[in-house]
């Protein structure tokens, strides 16, 4: 049983948690901290573990094998580097970090200290993302031409001023930190490594000062194109939609519904069975801690993930085509 310290208090950290405490055999919760001790005491409470007063102390505790990192982003990299350096395993949620400098010394640092690394991209493990890759690579849809994603959620109508994300430095390009990051990475596992990228964002709705309305084109190392939307002020919508030669597969993400049209048939719908994607890319990163797996996100994607996100974002600021730094960094 891997023993895990839950790190930063939030909807996300209780999320996770939920999806395993008591539940899990291969990985335990059983400590937390965050700077507010009102939080951790309650985190404490409700999930039955202990609390630590300091990162460092979860960090210096030889009990605690591993971390769970909900935290702002901007911190992810200093924090991943300190737990390596402890000799902890880590699970970071996305995005890894804002920079792809970041995330490659976060990596190299593991790396170095001999440490899983694994970072929380859940949709992956989704029924319907699955499905498509299936199909992708069985050859069913053919010659892939074009993919587009959207993830969109009506979250920051309601940001306060306060909230750690709503400010420029942790929402880069408004929604895409939040939500842009699952569809890049879900693009990247289903079409492989993005070349280069052009994106608008601008704010239109939202109360804070961060963008709101965000897209983005692709275009892939196969030469395919691709297309992404993530938007922070309207119903949540959350697809993605592979068009082949032999066909064309919309897959709904998070309603794991599948819609798939071939050449000279009707469209056909059809039901995914749903499945627990915390509890399985927590129960993998256990895994991989003791050599049992190895966690689906590879480092080296990790970090391409979060070089397409950086090239996303200058693409925004600047309205140019924008090369993806470092290629595919397999």
């Amino acid at each position: 049983m891997l023993r895990a310290a839950s790190i930063g208090m939030g909807w996300w950290s209780d999320e996770l948690a939920d999806a395993v405490q008591g539940k899990s055999d291969a990985i335990r919760i059983v400590t937390c901290f965050t700077r507010s001790e009102e939080k951790r005491a309650a985190f404490a409470k409700r999930y039955d573990t202990v609390a630590h007063d300091s990162y460092e102390a979860v960090l210096a505790d030889e009990t605690i094998d591993a971390v769970i990192l909900t935290t702002p982003h901007s911190t992810h990299a200093e924090q991943v580097i300190a737990a390596a350096a402890a000799g902890k395993h880590v699970f970071c949620e996305k995005p890894f970090t804002l920079t792809r400098a970041s995330a490659q010394a976060a990596v190299d640092a593991c790396a170095e200290a001999g440490v899983v690394l694994a970072i929380g991209q859940n949709r992956r493990w989704h029924s319907a993302t699955r499905e498509l890759k299936y199909m992708v690579e069985r050859d069913q849809l053919g010659t892939i031409l074009h993919a587009e994603a959207n993830f969109s959620v009506p979250s920051a109508l309601g940001y306060p001023p306060e909230l750690w994300r709503s400010n420029r430095v942790e929402s880069p390009a408004g929604s895409v930190t939040a939500l842009g990051i699952h569809m890049i990475d879900a693009l990247i596992y289903l079409m492989g490594p993005v070349a280069r990228v052009a994106a608008q964002a601008h704010r239109r709705a939202v109360p804070v000062d961060i963008d709101d309305t965000t897209s983005a084109l692709f275009r892939f190392e196969s030469g395919a194109s691709g297309y992404l939307g993530t938007f922070f002020a309207c119903p949540h919508t959350s697809y993605i939609n592979i068009y082949g030669t032999k066909g064309n597969a919309l897959g709904q993400i998070d309603n794991s519904k599948l819609t798939l049209h071939q050449a000279d048939e009707p469209a056909r719908e059809r039901s995914i069975e749903p499945n627990d994607t915390l509890r399985l890319e927590l129960d993998e990163f256990a895994a991989a801690c003791t050599g049992e797996a190895q966690y689906t996100v590879t480092t080296e994607e990790a970090v391409h993930g979060i070089a397409v996100m950086e090239a996303l974002i200058e693409a925004a600021a600047s309205s140019e085509w924008v090369e993806v730094a470092g290629g595919s960094g397999a």
